[in-house]
């Protein structure tokens, strides 16, 4: 998991495409979105569905594109302990640091690749979910997929596909311009 976490940080920013996949064997649903994620440090552009999130590391921004909406929040509000890393993807590669029991499960290969499967377990029984798995790449240390399994049986998986790193950014790609989006309704949530 270091080393996860030093190659991440050794390759920002990186710009991730994913797929998303929400379970909830309640309810008998079952649905996948793609999107895209764009990463340094604790900045942060995240697309997925109807949402852009924007992040600078003070101030969150999050553009639901069908109502022409943006909601302005601060990003340790985003960190909801009950969510999974699409509320604040900052920490993606490093969240494990802290309050997390983990082991190896095992070593495994698909699609013709070899992994680690990594199992994590919260400390706080209270949390919405039993176990993190991740499967991470044997031959550079880059994370494959990541798995929330809920106690409910609601699920979130992501799969990382097209991993870029060291892409070009400024301090606008990561910062929300209402000039881009004529007519955009601000709503402002933070206290």
């Amino acid at each position: 998991l270091d080393k996860l976490a030093s190659q991440a940080q050794a390759d920002y920013p990186v710009r991730v495409s994913f797929y998303y996949t929400y379970e909830s064997q309640q309810e008998n649903q079952h649905n996948t979105e793609s999107g895209t994620l764009l990463l340094q440090q604790d900045k942060f552009r995240l697309s997925v569905g109807e949402s852009e999130i924007f992040c600078d590391g003070k101030t969150m921004w999050n553009l639901m594109k069908s109502v022409n909406e943006v909601y302005i929040s601060d990003p340790e509000e985003n960190n909801a302990d009950n969510e999974f890393f699409l509320s604040n993807p900052s920490n993606l590669f490093t969240f494990y640091k802290e309050d997390f029991k983990y082991r190896l499960t095992r070593e495994l290969s698909y699609e013709g690749k070899k992994y680690y499967e990594i199992d994590l377990f919260p400390n706080d029984l209270n949390k919405s979910y039993h176990t993190i798995k991740l499967l991470i790449s044997k031959k550079d240390y880059r994370l494959f997929s990541a798995q929330a399994l809920g106690k409910q049986g609601d699920n979130h998986t992501v799969i990382l596909k097209n991993y870029q790193k060291k892409v070009s950014v400024t301090e606008g790609t990561f910062i929300f311009d209402p000039s881009s989006h004529p007519g955009v309704e601000v709503v402002d949530t933070r206290f």
